[in-house]
C-alpha cells in the first residue's frame, strides 16, 4: 500500500520535474529507441519543417504557422521545462491548435513528420499526452495511433477513462472499437464526456466551421460511441438515460450540423432499441421541435416521425405546439410533413398534433388561435395524403368539437371536410354514427351548417346493404327466441321452426324469369328482380339457347339502363354477372353496348328491306346521352363481359373496346378513368386468349395504344395489365408485338414506370418471360416447331431486342436478362449472347477522338452490351454458364481467321451465319466480333456471382458436375490458343494492323485460359491434371499443349491455393502419384522444344509439390526425382539454360523440404556443378561487354524480324527469366545445400566463398543494395566501370547473394580461415572481390560476436597469427601491385575494409589479446623504414598508418595502448620522407607530380600527421617527451614543399596536429611558434607564404589565447609586410587583419610605432 509520503510524491510528479532528471528520454515517432538516441535537435528541426512545407501544400490552415515561431530556427535548442506557467500555457493553446489542425491527416507521412518536431522539441508526449490521445482517438484503429500511444508518457493506472488501453501498448495493436464501448459502458460514460468536452474546446480553438468541415471522423467517432452504448437493450437503463440525455440535449442544440446528424441518430436508435416513458419522450419531442434549425429540418422532423412511430406518444405540451406553429418562415415545416406522409407512416404524429390543435383553436383568449386554424387547413388540404385511419381521426376531432357548440367557422375547413367525406366515405359514416348516437339533434344541425347532407346520403349508401320492403320480409324466428318462451310444447317448437326454415319459404318460380324480371325493373322491386336473377342463373346456358335473341339483348339493356346509373346499388352486379354468363350476346350487340351515338359517326346498317330501323341499344339510350351516363353505362359492360368465360369477339368489339382505351388515356380524371381502362385492357386480353372464329391480325391489336396507354398510367394493376395483353398479342401478332418490344422494354414514360420500384421491375420482367417465351414457340399455325425453327425464331427476336438494348435503362438491365435468361433457357443462352455482340459489332465503328471522349462522359454501348450479356448468364446455373461459355468460345473458333473460306452466295445460312454472317460484314467489324466476345468470356469468368455459386457447391457435385465440363473447358482453352497463335504466326509483316490486332487477341485468349484456371476448384483441377497426365503417359500420345495447360492449372493451384488436400478433393496420395506421373518427363532433352518446355513446367509443378508436401523422411517417388535432376544438371553444358535452371530449381526446393538420403548424397555433386556454372556464368559477364560491342548488327536485326510478335515473358514453371535465369537457380541450389548440409559440404566452402565474392565484385554488396533497395551496386567503387550489357535486374542475384552470405556466416571459425586463405590466394589481383570477401569476414565476426561471443573469443585468440600473416598482409600487398594513378583511391577504399576487419577482431578481443595482432602488423611494416629496401617493403608504412588511423576512429583513446611503437615511425615517415631537408637516396617514397608514387608520398605524409595529431588529442599520452620527439619534424613538413600536396595537407591536417601539440604541452608552446615564425624568414618565398597559411589558421584554432604570444609574432610579421613577394606579402596582410579584428587596430599601430 502506497504511504501519504509516496502519493504526495507522485502528485509533484508534474511533466516538468520528469524532464528535470539527469537520464534524458528518448522519444520518437518516427524512429525506434536507438535511432531515436541519436536523432539531434537540428535533424528533429529539419524534419519537422519539412513535414510542415508538405502540410501546407495539401491545406492552406498550415499557412498561418509562417508568423507562427513553433518552428523557428530559435526552437531548436528550446526547453520546455523552464518554462513558467504563463509562458507554458500559452505553448499550449499554440500547440493544441496546431494538433487540432493536424488531426485529420494523421496517417499522411507529413504529419508524422510534424508530430515528430513537436514530440522531439516540445516534449507533447507528456505535457500534452491527453490532448494527443483524445485529438487522434478517431484513428484508434490505425498503427501509427497505436506508436503514438506506446510513447505517451501517461499516468494510465490513475486514468479510470484511459486505463483500458494500457493492454494494447505492448504489443502496438490497434485498439477495437468494441474495447472502446465497453470501456465507456464501465466508466459510466466519462469517455463520451472527454470526447464532448474535446469538440467543444475544439470549437473555441479553431471554429465550428473549420471543426465541421476538416472533422468528420470526430463527429461520426461521437455518434458511434452513443450508438453502442444501445446495442444490449437490457443495460439501457434510467441511470444511462439520465447520462446519455445531456449529450443528445447538446447535438441538438448544437450550432454545427454535423453534431446535430449525430444527435437526431442517436435519438432514432434510442427509440427503437427502448420503450421510454412518457417524460424522456416529452423532452426528447420538445427538443427536436423547439430547436429545429433551418438546414437540419427534414432529418429533424423524420427523427421525430421516428418517435411517434416507435413510441406511445399521447400528447404535446401547449408550449412546444406555440413553438412549432411560431416557426420562421424559412423553416417550411409543413411543406416538409407533407413530403414525409408520402414516404412515410405520420398518422401517430398526426392524430396528437389535430388533438393539440382543436384544443388550442377552442382558446379564443390565446394568440395563436388562428395559426391552430390555419395549420388544420394546411395539414388537411390533400385529401389524397391522407389514410383512413387519419380521416377518421380529423372527421371525429372536427365533427365533435362542433356538436359541443365549438363550431370552427372555416370555409377551407369545410372545404376539406367534404373532400375527405366524399374520399372516404366509410370512415365518414362510421364517424357519423357514432356521433348520431351521442347527440343527434346537435349532429343534424352541424352538418346543415357545414353542408354535408348529400355527403351523409353518398356514405350512408356506400357503406349500408340495400334493405327488403316490409311487406316482403318474413317472420323469422330464432331458436333463442323459442327458448325464452318456456310455455312451448316439444310439438309447438318443432312447428315453429319448421315453418321458420328457409325451405318452407322457398317459393317456385314457374313464369319465364327475363320476362318477369323486366317487369319487376320497372316497378322496383328488387327483391324479385334479384329472384329472377337467381332463377336464370340455375337455368342456365340452356335456358337462354331458347329464348329469341332480341328479347335477351332487350333484357340486358335494361339492366344496363337502370343498374349501371352510379349510385344505383338496388341490384347486386353479382347476381348480375352469375345471371347473364351464360347468355349468347352477339358480338355486334356487344359492340353497340360499347359505343356512344351521336347521330354522325355512322348510321346502323340495314337488318331487312324496308324502312331504316333503329338498334335496340341505340333506341335506348339515344343520341344525346351525356358523356357522363355513357360512361357509366361502360364500366358497368365492361365489368359483365370481364366475369365471362368467353367474350364474343368481333373486329368491331375489338376496335371498340380500343377506343375506349384511347378515348379514356386523354381524360385528365386519373383516378376516374384508370378502373375503366383496366377493364377495357382485360376484356381485350381475354378476346386474344379465346378469339373463338374471329380472325385477329395486326390490324385487329393496336399496339400503339397500348403502349401509349403504359407510357402514362399511374396505376400498377393497369400496367400489370397491359403487358398481359402483349403477351397475349404475341400469339396472334408476332410481327407487331416485335416491332413494339423495345418501346416496352426501354420507355420510362411519364407515369408510374418513370419511378420504377421492385413493382413495375416485376411485371416488366415477367413480361418478357413470357413475351419471349410465347414468340419462339408461337408459329402462327397448328404445327409444332422443330428445335432448329425455334433457334431461329430466338435469333430474329434476339436481334430485334438487341437493337434497341443499349437503350434499356441501367437498373432494369439485370432483371430483364434474367427473365430472358428462364425464357430461353440454359441451352440458347450462348445464342442470345452471341446475338447481342453481334448486333453491337455489326454497328461498330471505329471512333474519332472526339466520338471517344463523348463516349466516356455517357457510358459505352459496349457496358451496356456487356452488362446485359453477363447479368443473363448469371441467371443461369454455374455448370450452365460454364457451358455457355464453352460453346462460345467454340462459336469464335468455328468462325476462323481472316481468311475463312465463305459458302457460296445460294447456299442455305446455318444457324452460326444466322447469328454472324461474315459475308455481310467488313473485315475490322469480323476481328472486333472476335475481340469482344473473348474479353466478354474473361469477365464471365471474373464474375463474382459465378465464383460464389460454384464456392457453395461441396466437393461431390462439384466433381460430378464439372469434371467432364472443365475437361472440355481446358481442351478448348488449348484450341483456341492454338488458333490465335497460329494466326498471329501466319502474319508475315505486311499488315501491321492486322499483326497487331492478332497479337492482342493472342493475348487475350492467354487471359481467359488464365482465368479459366483461377476459377476451376481445387478438386477438379486435380483430378483434371491427374486424369490428362495418366492418358499422356499411358497411351503415349502427347499432346503437350494439353500437357502444358493442365501443369499450368495445378502450378496455379498449388501456388495459390497452397494445400489441395481433403478440402479441396485431394489427398497427400494422389500429389505424390501426380509426382511420380511428372517424373517420367524429367528427362535431358535437347531437340524436341516441346519435351523441353514440358520438363521444364513438370520440374516447376513438383517444385511446388515438394513444397507443399510433408517432410518425408524416404520417399522412393522423391528420390528419383532427385536422381534425374542429378543426371540432367551434370549435362547442363548442352542443354537449355531455361530447362537446366528449373532442374536446379526442383533440386534446391528437395533440399530444403525433405531430408532424405539421397538429397544428402546427391549434395555434393550438385554442389560442384552449380558452382561450374556460376564460373562460367563469371566469365561469360566478362566476355558480354565485348560480344555486344562486336555485333551491334545482328541483334538490331534480329530484334525487327521479331518485331509485332507475341513473346514470353516467363517460363512456363511461372517465374520471369532474363540472360541470368541459370546464375539466379545456380546460387539457388547453393543456399539450399548450404543450408541443409553445410557441414557434409565443408570442402566446397572456399569455392563458395570465391564465387561469391566475384559474384559481388559484379553486382555488388546485398547487404548495402537490399537495405537502400536499389537494383544495382550503390557505390561507383563496387562498379568499377560500366556494366555488362543484357544483364537484367539484378534483384534476384541480390537476393540470393544475401541469402548464402547468411548461411556462410553461421560456419565455425575453426574451419574457416584454411578457405579464406584459399580464397585470399586466388582472389588476390581482384580488388573488388577482395573487398567483397573481408566484408564478409567483417559480418561473420560480428554476427558470431553477437550468438556466441566466448567461443569466438577463444577461436580467434588461437587464430590470430594466422589471420593477420595469411590472410591480412597478403591482401596489403595489393598496394604495391596496383600501380595506376587512377585507381589510387580504390586502394585506400580497399585497405579500409580489410582493416574493418582487423577493427572487428579488436572489438571482441581484449587489449593483452590484440596486442599481438598490432605487434605483427609493425612487425610487418618495420623493414620498409630502411631507405634501401624495395617499393612494396616501403609501402607498408603508409598501410601501417592508414591502419592506425581507422584503429583510432573506431576506438578513440582505446587506440592509444598500441600507439608506442607506431608513432616513433609515423615520425620516422615524416623525418625521411621531407624532399627539402634528405637527399634523393635518403627518402623512403618520392615520385614526380601526378605520378602513383608522389600520391603515395603525400598519403604517407597525411596519415603520419593524422597518427600524431590523434595521439596529442590525448594528454595522458602525448607525454612532453613525445611532444619533443615530433614538434620538429612537424615544424620542418612547414619546409617540405617539394611533395606534392604541400598546401592542402598544410591547412587541412598540419594546422590541427600543431594546435594539438600545444595543447597537450602548453609550456613549450610559445618555443614551437617561434620554430613556425623563424621559417618566415626562409629565403624561399613559397616557404614563406605557407608559414604564413598555417599561422593564419592555426590564430583561428587558438582564438583570443594568442594574446600572449603577439610579441612574438609581431616582429615577424613587421618584417613580411614590405615583402618582396607580392604573395607572401598579402599572406601577411591577411595575418593582420585577422589579428586586427580580434584585438583591434590598436595593437598593430603600436607594433609599427
Amino acid at each position: 500500500m502506497a504511504t501519504s509520503l509516496t502519493s504526495q510524491l507522485e502528485n509533484l510528479r508534474t511533466s516538468a520535474a520528469r524532464h528535470l532528471t539527469v537520464e534524458k528520454r528518448h522519444v520518437s515517432l518516427l524512429f525506434n529507441r536507438k535511432e531515436a538516441g541519436k536523432l539531434s535537435n537540428e535533424t528533429a528541426h529539419r524534419i519537422g519543417v519539412a513535414g510542415l512545407e508538405q502540410m501546407k501544400r495539401i491545406d492552406t490552415v498550415f499557412d498561418t504557422e509562417i508568423e507562427n515561431d513553433l518552428f523557428s530556427e530559435e526552437r531548436i535548442d528550446f526547453v520546455r521545462s523552464m518554462l513558467d506557467k504563463t509562458a507554458n500555457e500559452e505553448l499550449n493553446a499554440r500547440l493544441e491548435k496546431l494538433l487540432l489542425e493536424l488531426s485529420p491527416y494523421l496517417q499522411h507521412f507529413a504529419c508524422q513528420q510534424v508530430l515528430e518536431f513537436l514530440i522531439h522539441t516540445y516534449q507533447i508526449y507528456s505535457f500534452n499526452a491527453e490532448t494527443l490521445l483524445l485529438t487522434f482517438l478517431p484513428f484508434h484503429e490505425t498503427k501509427v495511433y497505436s506508436r503514438l500511444l506506446r510513447i505517451l508518457d501517461f499516468d494510465w493506472k490513475r486514468s479510470k477513462e484511459w486505463q483500458f488501453m494500457q493492454q494494447f501498448l505492448r504489443s502496438e495493436t490497434p485498439i477495437p472499437f468494441s474495447s472502446i464501448a465497453k470501456a465507456t459502458l464501465s466508466s459510466k460514460h466519462s469517455i463520451i464526456t472527454c470526447i464532448t468536452d474535446h469538440i467543444k474546446k475544439g470549437v473555441e480553438i479553431v471554429g465550428s466551421d473549420y471543426l465541421e468541415i476538416k472533422h468528420p471522423m470526430l463527429f461520426n467517432f461521437h455518434a458511434k460511441l452513443l450508438l453502442s452504448m444501445f446495442n444490449d437493450p437490457e443495460k439501457v437503463d434510467e441511470m444511462m438515460l439520465a447520462k446519455l440525455m445531456p449529450f443528445i440535449e447538446h447535438g441538438i442544440k448544437s450550432q454545427m450540423k454535423s453534431f446535430r446528424y449525430s444527435a437526431l441518430v442517436v435519438v432514432s436508435q434510442l427509440v427503437l432499441t427502448v420503450k421510454l416513458k412518457e417524460e424522456v419522450l416529452n423532452s426528447i419531442c420538445k427538443l427536436l421541435i423547439t430547436k429545429i434549425k433551418p438546414d437540419t429540418a427534414a432529418a429533424s422532423l423524420s427523427t421525430l416521425m421516428v418517435v411517434f412511430q416507435q413510441q406511445i406518444v399521447d400528447s404535446l405540451s401547449k408550449n412546444t405546439l406555440k413553438k412549432l406553429l411560431r416557426h420562421d418562415s424559412e423553416i417550411q415545416v409543413w411543406k416538409i410533413l407533407r413530403d414525409l406522409s408520402e414516404r412515410t407512416d405520420t398518422t401517430k404524429f398526426y392524430n396528437v398534433l389535430w388533438k393539440e390543435l382543436v384544443a388550442l383553436s377552442r382558446d379564443a383568449e390565446s394568440e395563436e388561435q388562428s395559426l391552430a386554424i390555419d395549420v388544420l387547413v394546411e395539414t388537411s388540404d390533400d385529401a389524397s395524403l391522407l389514410t383512413g385511419n387519419q380521416a377518421e381521426t380529423f372527421l371525429k376531432l372536427i365533427l365533435d368539437e362542433g356538436i359541443q357548440g365549438n363550431l370552427i367557422d372555416n370555409k377551407k375547413i369545410k372545404a376539406n371536410i367534404r373532400t375527405i367525406g366524399l374520399r372516404f366515405a366509410k370512415q365518414f359514416d362510421k364517424v357519423y354514427g357514432e356521433l348520431k348516437a351521442k347527440d343527434k339533434k346537435a349532429l343534424k344541425a352541424l352538418i346543415k351548417d357545414y353542408q354535408l347532407e348529400d355527403i351523409v346520403q353518398i356514405a350512408s349508401e356506400a357503406t349500408s346493404a340495400p334493405e327488403a320492403p316490409e311487406s316482403a320480409a318474413p317472420i323469422t324466428i330464432t331458436p333463442e327466441e323459442i327458448k325464452k318462451n318456456p310455455t312451448l310444447s316439444a310439438a309447438e317448437k318443432a312447428q315453429l321452426l319448421a315453418a321458420s326454415s328457409e325451405f318452407s319459404k322457398r317459393e317456385v318460380f314457374s313464369k319465364d324469369p327475363i320476362q318477369e324480371a323486366t317487369k319487376w325493373l320497372h316497378e322496383e322491386k328488387w327483391d324479385k328482380v334479384e329472384w329472377a336473377l337467381n332463377e336464370m342463373a340455375q337455368r342456365g346456358a340452356k335456358y337462354f339457347s331458347r329464348k329469341v335473341e332480341d328479347d335477351v339483348e332487350k333484357f340486358v339493356v335494361e339492366l344496363v339502363k337502370i343498374c349501371g346509373k352510379q349510385g344505383v346499388k338496388h341490384v347486386d352486379s353479382s347476381s348480375v354477372k352469375t345471371a347473364l354468363a351464360g347468355a349468347n350476346l352477339s358480338p355486334a350487340f356487344v359492340a353497340d353496348l360499347l359505343t356512344k351515338f351521336d347521330g354522325v359517326s355512322e348510321s346502323a346498317p340495314k337488318r331487312a328491306k324496308g324502312p331504316q330501323q333503329k338498334k335496340i341499344v341505340e333506341k335506348a339510350f339515344g343520341t344525346d346521352e351525356s358523356w357522363e351516363d355513357f360512361n357509366q353505362r361502360v364500366v358497368y359492360v365492361l365489368d359483365l363481359l370481364n366475369s365471362r368465360q368467353v367474350i364474343p369477339s368481333s373486329d368491331k368489339v375489338l376496335a371498340a373496346i380500343f377506343a375506349l382505351v384511347k378515348k379514356t388515356s386523354s381524360k385528365s380524371d386519373i383516378e376516374s378513368s384508370s378502373y375503366q381502362q383496366h377493364l377495357a385492357v382485360n376484356a381485350i386480353r381475354k378476346i386474344l386468349e379465346h378469339p373463338g372464329k374471329t380472325k385477329i391480325g395486326a390490324a385487329e391489336v393496336d399496339m400503339d395504344c397500348v403502349i401509349e396507354t403504359m407510357r402514362s398510367t399511374h396505376n400498377h394493376h393497369l400496367l400489370r395489365d397491359c403487358l398481359r395483353l402483349i403477351v397475349a398479342a404475341a400469339k396472334h401478332t408476332p410481327s407487331s408485338v416485335v416491332k413494339h418490344v423495345m418501346s416496352v422494354f426501354t420507355f420510362m414514360g411519364n407515369g408510374m414506370l418513370r419511378k420504377d420500384n421492385e413493382l413495375t421491375l416485376s411485371i416488366v420482367e415477367k413480361t418478357v418471360e413470357s413475351l419471349f417465351s410465347t414468340i419462339i414457340n408461337s408459329s402462327g399455325q397448328q404445327v409444332v416447331l422443330t428445335e432448329q425453327q425455334q433457334t431461329e425464331k430466338l435469333i430474329e427476336l434476339a436481334r430485334l431486342f438487341a437493337a434497341s438494348a443499349v437503350d434499356i435503362p441501367a437498373h432494369r438491365r439485370a432483371r430483364i436478362a434474367q427473365a430472358i435468361a428462364r425464357a430461353v433457357g440454359a441451352t440458347n443462352a450462348s445464342t442470345v449472347v452471341l446475338v447481342l455482340v453481334s448486333s453491337f459489332c455489326a454497328r461498330w465503328q471505329r471512333s474519332t477522338d472526339a466520338a471517344a471522349q463523348e463516349a466516356l462522359k455517357r457510358g459505352t454501348d459496349q457496358d451496356a452490351y456487356d452488362d446485359l450479356a453477363i447479368e443473363l448468364l448469371s441467371a443461369l446455373s454455374p455448370f450452365d454458364q460454364l457451358k455457355s461459355v464453352l460453346e462460345m468460345c467454340e462459336y469464335v473458333r468455328r468462325l476462323g481467321g481472316d481468311n475463312q473460306k465463305t459458302k457460296a452466295p445460294g447456299a442455305k445460312k446455318d444457324l452460326d451465319t444466322l447469328i454472324f454472317d461474315r459475308t455481310a460484314q467488313t473485315l475490322p467489324r469480323i476481328r472486333h466480333f472476335r475481340y469482344v466476345v473473348v474479353t466478354l468470356i474473361s469477365r464471365i469468368f471474373s464474375n463474382r456471382v459465378l465464383i460464389e455459386r460454384l464456392a457453395a457447391f461441396d466437393d461431390e457435385e462439384l466433381l460430378k458436375n464439372a469434371l467432364p465440363l472443365g475437361k472440355r473447358l481446358i481442351e478448348c482453352s488449348v484450341e483456341l490458343d492454338e488458333f490465335a497463335n497460329k494466326e498471329a504466326n501466319a502474319q508475315d509483316g505486311s499488315d501491321p494492323q492486322a499483326q497487331r490486332y492478332w497479337v492482342a487477341f493472342a493475348s487475350r485468349t492467354e487471359v481467359v485460359s488464365e482465368k479459366l484456371r483461377h476459377l476451376l476448384p481445387g478438386g477438379v483441377a486435380a483430378r483434371l491434371i491427374a486424369d490428362v497426365l495418366q492418358e499422356c503417359v499411358n497411351e503415349k500420345k502427347l499432346s503437350y499443349k494439353m500437357c502444358e495447360k493442365v501443369l499450368q492449372l495445378a502450378n496455379i493451384k498449388l501456388g495459390h491455393d497452397g494445400y489441395l488436400f481433403v478440402d479441396s478433393g485431394i489427398n497427400e496420395q494422389e500429389l505424390i502419384t501426380l509426382a511420380q506421373a511428372l517424373n517420367k518427363f524429367i528427362v535431358a532433352e535437347t531437340k524436341s522444344e516441346e519435351k523441353m518446355r514440358m520438363c521444364q513446367n513438370s520440374a516447376y509443378t513438383l517444385k511446388l509439390i515438394a513444397k507443399h508436401l510433408p517432410s518425408q523422411s524416404e520417399s522412393q517417388v522423391l528420390a528419383d526425382t532427385m536422381q534425374r535432376c542429378v543426371n540432367i544438371v551434370s549435362q547442363y553444358q548442352k542443354l537449355d539454360e531455361n530447362l537446366t535452371g528449373n532442374v536446379l530449381l526442383l533440386a534446391g526446393e528437395l533440399i530444403r523440404s525433405h531430408n532424405m538420403r539421397s538429397t544428402i548424397h546427391h549434395a555434393t555433386s550438385l554442389l560442384k556443378t552449380c558452382l561450374a556454372t556460376v564460373q562460367e556464368c563469371i566469365q561469360r559477364f566478362s566476355k558480354s561487354q565485348f560480344d555486344s560491342n562486336a555485333s551491334p548488327a545482328g541483334s538490331v536485326a534480329g530484334t525487327r524480324a521479331n518485331r509485332g510478335h507475341r513473346i514470353r515473358q516467363q517460363s512456363l514453371g511461372g517465374n520471369k527469366f532474363g540472360s541470368d535465369t541459370l546464375l539466379i537457380c545456380s546460387l539457388t541450389c547453393i543456399q539450399r545445400v548450404f543450408d541443409q548440409f553445410a557441414s557434409f559440404v565443408v570442402e566446397s566452402t572456399g569455392d563458395v566463398i570465391i564465387r561469391y565474392c566475384r559474384l559481388i565484385s559484379r553486382f555488388g554488396d546485398p547487404a548495402e543494395l537490399l537495405s537502400l533497395n536499389q537494383p544495382s551496386s550503390s557505390t561507383a567503387f563496387l562498379q568499377g566501370g560500366s556494366q555488362t550489357s543484357g544483364i537484367g535486374s539484378k534483384s534476384g542475384i541480390h537476393h540470393r547473394l544475401s541469402l548464402i552470405r547468411r548461411s556462410l556466416l553461421t560456419i565455425e571459425l575453426r574451419v574457416l580461415p584454411a578457405h579464406v586463405v584459399k580464397a585470399v590466394g586466388e582472389l588476390k589481383t581482384e580488388k573488388k572481390a577482395v573487398c567483397a570477401l573481408f566484408n564478409l569476414l567483417t559480418g561473420f565476426v560480428e554476427t558470431q560476436h553477437h550468438q556466441k561471443p566466448d567461443a569466438l573469443r577463444k577461436a580467434v585468440v588461437q587464430l590470430r597469427s594466422t589471420l593477420v600473416n595469411d590472410i591480412v598482409t597478403p591482401s596489403l600487398v595489393f598496394r604495391s601491385q596496383q600501380r595506376q594513378a587512377e585507381q589510387f583511391e580504390n586502394v585506400e577504399k580497399l585497405e579500409h575494409t580489410i582493416f574493418n576487419f582487423v577493427v572487428s577482431i579488436a572489438s571482441v578481443l581484449s587489449e593483452i589479446e590484440f596486442r599481438p595482432v598490432v605487434q605483427e602488423l609493425v612487425k610487418w611494416a618495420e623493414p620498409g623504414l630502411d631507405a634501401k629496401s624495395d617499393l612494396p617493403t616501403r609501402l607498408r608504412l603508409v598501410s601501417l598508418l592508414h591502419f592506425a588511423n581507422s584503429l583510432y576512429a573506431a576506438f578513440n583513446s582505446l587506440a592509444l595502448p598500441y600507439f608506442g611503437r607506431i608513432l616513433e615511425i609515423a615520425v620516422l615517415v615524416l623525418r625521411k620522407c621531407n624532399a627539402t631537408l634528405l637527399g634523393p637516396d635518403e627518402l623512403l617514397l618520392s615520385g614526380k607530380r601526378g605520378s602513383i608514387e608522389a600520391l603515395e608520398t603525400d598519403l604517407a605524409l597525411t596519415l603520419a600527421i593524422d597518427v600524431i595529431s590523434n595521439s596529442a588529442r590525448h594528454r595522458d599520452f602525448f607525454t612532453i617527451d613525445r611532444c619533443q620527439l615530433v614538434s620538429d619534424v612537424i615544424v620542418d613538413e612547414l619546409v617540405n614543399t617539394k611533395v606534392e600536396g604541400h598546401e592542402k595537407r598544410c591547412a587541412d591536417h598540419l594546422v590541427p596536429a600543431i594546435y594539438r601539440i600545444g595543447n597537450a604541452d602548453p609550456d613549450n608552446f610559445a618555443e614551437l611558434l617561434n620554430k613556425i615564425m623563424l621559417k618566415t624568414r626562409d629565403s624561399r618565398p613559397k616557404i614563406r607564404y605557407r608559414a604564413l597559411i598555417v599561422l593564419e589558421l592555426l590564430i583561428k584554432e587558438i582564438g583570443d589565447g594568442v594574446h600572449p604570444h603577439l610579441s612574438l609574432m609581431l616582429p615577424f610579421l613587421n618584417e613580411l609586410i614590405e615583402d618582396e613577394n607580392k604573395q607572401v606579402e598579402a599572406q601577411c596582410q591577411k595575418v593582420i587583419n585577422s589579428l586586427q579584428h580580434k584585438f583591434g587596430e590598436t595593437f598593430w599601430s603600436g607594433s609599427s610605432a
